[in-house]
């Protein structure tokens, strides 16, 4: 095979008698190049939009989330906390309240999802990274703060915490009290100051407010109890079967989900418009191959005389077979190679220098994440519809003209 191959590189590289074959076989290279260099920055690029969608929901979609089976809220001690903390992969955790409220500063009012946490969520929600103004905290020396979306804050034209007034009331619908029987006093109030506000996508900033616990706890008359449990996992830790280890813990009495879980739609779109396209650009490949075809069809007419040499010093017709297809292979590999660099520079040029912009974005370019195994995948793709166009050409054109070599 070494000497197939031999004969083969010296017919790639060699002056060629008719011009037309040095430029179909280059035009070959090309195409595979080109081709399989398309893949690498359309995958990496619908890897980096995947990697951002992840990232501007995970602040308010924990790693994991436990939640009542039946009913909404539920007790803090019939979850055997201190089981699920003491997990390896468990880095943080926090009691949350979630419950639709009334915003009001002065005449201005909004309809807002507000979540009670305990401080450590702060953390776990990288919150002090995402501040559009003021701090990330719940409490000061004036009372509890809350922290509103961007968006929401905006619209309710409130100011931040001034260490006096606390211009912002919440009321809030009270559980077990119906609207007609008891009118106003089915509603709970509370005023309190605005910490800030963060900024994370254009959904949270117009819907969601951040506050204490135990501000929600007494205006909503919880008594102690919460509606979700979320859990943040160790960096690098496989979440899914943290959600399994949590739920073996956490029982039948509760719902157990994982971020993925809880998203399921929406990763499983960015998966399948990943792999639709690798299927697309892969077709285009497999057409780009008919140029690996025509630059053997042409070849094996010029080197006949060759053939016929080869033939009479010994040579048998699987050795001849063995160099032409040596030689497809070697414009396959030689073109795969070149597209992956490519590929590889241009997303280094985008993920470096970023001259690719998003205008009014949340993002200042186009985001793109080079992951291993798609590289990996797209080689092995390439390579392997190379090699089934050469077999196939090969199949056919050998028994015409092969076969008239050893007349």
């Amino acid at each position: 095979m070494a000497l197939a191959v031999l004969f083969a590189r010296r017919y790639l590289l060699a002056k060629r008698s008719r011009n037309a074959i040095n430029v179909i076989t280059l035009i070959s290279i090309v195409v595979v190049a080109v081709v399989t260099a398309a893949m690498v920055v359309v995958l990496s690029t619908l890897n980096g939009i995947s990697n951002l969608v992840d990232k501007l929901y995970s602040p308010f979609d924990q790693d994991v989330t436990i939640t009542a089976a039946l009913g909404k809220t539920f007790p803090k001690d019939s979850l055997d906390i201190g089981a699920i903390r003491a997990l390896p992969d468990v880095q943080a955790m926090s009691w949350t309240i979630e419950e639709n409220v009334l915003l009001r500063n002065v005449d201005q009012q909004a309809v807002a999802t507000i979540k009670g946490v305990e401080p450590s969520y702060l953390e776990m929600a990288t919150l002090p990274n995402s501040m559009y103004e003021g701090e990330a905290k719940l409490q000061s020396d004036n009372g509890p703060l809350v922290i509103l979306g961007a968006a929401l804050k905006d619209q309710l034209g409130v100011m931040r915490d001034d260490g006096v007034l606390r211009p912002l009331t919440i009321s809030a619908p009270v559980r077990g009290r119906k609207l007609l029987r008891y009118k106003d006093q089915a509603f709970e109030q509370e005023h309190v100051a605005v910490a800030g506000s963060f900024s994370i996508n254009m959904e949270f900033d117009q819907q969601y407010a951040i506050a204490p616990i135990t501000l929600m706890d007494s205006l909503l008359h919880y008594g102690g109890e919460v509606t979700a449990l979320e859990v943040k996992a160790k960096v690098g830790a496989p979440i899914e079967d943290l959600a399994e280890q949590v739920s073996a813990i956490a029982g039948p009495r509760f719902t157990t989900r994982s971020r993925y879980a809880k998203n399921a739609l929406m990763y499983r779109t960015n998966a399948t418009e990943k792999w639709f396209t690798f299927a697309v650009l892969a077709f285009i490949v497999l057409i780009g191959a008919f140029n690996i075809i025509a630059s053997l069809t042409l070849m094996m007419i010029e080197k006949q005389q060759d053939m016929r040499t080869l033939t009479g010093m010994g040579a048998t017709t699987v050795f001849v077979r063995r160099v032409f297809f040596a030689e497809g292979m070697l414009i396959v590999g030689v073109g795969t190679l070149a597209g992956l660099l490519l590929g590889l520079l241009v997303c280094g040029i985008q993920l470096w220098t970023g001259v690719v912009g998003l205008a009014n974005s949340v993002v200042e370019s186009y985001p793109v994440k080079v992951m291993p195994g798609d590289i990996v995948l797209i080689f092995i793709a390439v390579i392997a519809i190379g090699t089934l166009a050469t077999a196939v050409s090969l199949r056919g054109l050998g028994q015409r003209y092969l076969q008239g070599s050893r007349g």
